[in-house]
């Protein structure tokens, strides 16, 4: 494993780890803090090549909630969102052949595109792709 994929795997395991410390539960976010990501938004993948996420953030009740679904597979909701910057962090587990795995998403916007960067669990590998609201 080279230095550099060792780095992302161990940042990925802390954060993680220490999530619940930074208040990052779903419905944590005031949803006026983060209307740039307000939307429903299609996510075409780079990596892998023709994949598509199809990204749900919405207002519930002031707060910031989420949904990601891949493909046609159903819908996972969030269960973690906190905001740095201009990125807004997701966190959500999903199943990957059969057993459960957590998925950890950056997210950018810029005017009307979204930037998605996803680490998998037990994954060496960052999945990329970018996206316009629906």
């Amino acid at each position: 494993m080279t230095r550099c994929r060792l780095g992302v795997a161990t940042a990925t395991i802390v954060l993680l780890a220490v999530w619940p410390a930074f208040g990052g539960q779903a419905g944590s976010l005031p949803a006026s803090e983060a209307t740039a990501f307000l939307g429903t938004w299609i996510i075409r993948m780079t990596n892998p090549p023709g994949a598509q996420e199809t990204v749900r953030i919405f207002d519930k009740s002031g707060m910031v909630a989420a949904s990601v679904q891949l493909g046609t597979f159903p819908p996972s909701d969030v269960t973690g969102i906190i905001k740095d910057g201009d990125m807004l962090v997701l966190t959500t587990r999903r199943r990957e052949n059969g057993q459960p795995i957590w998925v950890v998403m950056s997210l950018t916007v810029d005017a009307d595109r979204m930037t998605l960067a996803q680490m998998l669990e037990h994954s060496e590998t960052i999945k990329r792709g970018s996206g316009a609201r629906q």
